[in-house]
């Protein structure tokens, strides 16, 4: 079950990414426990959180949100592909019959998503699928760092299935993916693996707000 600092941090994550709070926007600890209606000890694991994440800089009354610039995802994204590859191998390898029953109950809710043109609940159903691979590959410290970095992913897969009109092609590529894991195909995996995180990686990129123009000075 989540902390009430972890839940703050969702939804502060969650501002930011989309844009709601700009870059610059200071986060004032009494302003937002009276805002929330908590006490100030939450706001802090929230902030301290967000600070380990890259959404916010700055000490005390100074702390501030920054907004994830293209370099920031692409950073994140290619970090992601280095876990993940390694994660899907070893999960192959392990050839756990629970990677199967995971994957395709992730594959299910994508579907139910699709229908219910549910961006919400596909984004939790895509995160869930990838997952599974470091779920199934029994790498302790890999998954760590992939439970590190999956918040931030899932708020940008938030925001940027918002804006997509049709769920179903990315709902194809999970299932082309999962056949190619069940056949164990590993050499095909890893290719097709980094073509959809390359995709992926792109559509972040546009979902972001892009960051406020800076002003030239009148000297």
């Amino acid at each position: 079950m989540e902390s009430l600092g972890e839940r703050l941090a969702g939804e502060l994550r969650r501002r930011i990414i989309m844009g709601e709070l700009a870059a610059g926007t200071r986060l004032v600890e009494e302003e937002l426990a009276e805002s929330f209606r908590v006490s100030r000890g939450p706001v802090r694991d929230a902030i301290k959180i967000l600070r380990a994440e890259g959404l916010v800089a700055g000490t005390g009354r100074n702390v501030a949100t920054r907004s994830l610039t293209a370099a920031d995802i692409d950073e994140l994204m290619a970090l992601r592909e280095s876990f993940e590859l390694l994660a899907v191998e070893r999960a192959i390898a392990a050839g756990r019959a629970d990677l199967a029953r995971d994957l395709d109950a992730a594959l299910a809710d994508m579907d139910a998503a699709v229908a219910d043109r549910s961006s919400t609940d596909f984004t939790a159903a895509d995160i869930r699928f990838h997952s599974a691979f470091f779920d199934a590959a029994g790498l302790t410290r890999l998954g760590v760092l992939w439970n590190q970095f999956r918040p931030t992913i899932e708020g940008l897969l938030y925001a940027s299935g918002k804006r997509m009109d049709d769920l179903a092609p990315s709902a194809r590529e999970h299932r082309d993916l999962a056949g190619l894991i069940a056949a164990g195909k590993v050499a095909e995996v890893k290719v097709e693996l980094h073509r959809h995180l390359q995709t992926t990686c792109s559509r972040l990129q546009s979902a972001v707000p892009p960051p406020p123009l800076q002003k030239e000075n009148d000297s």
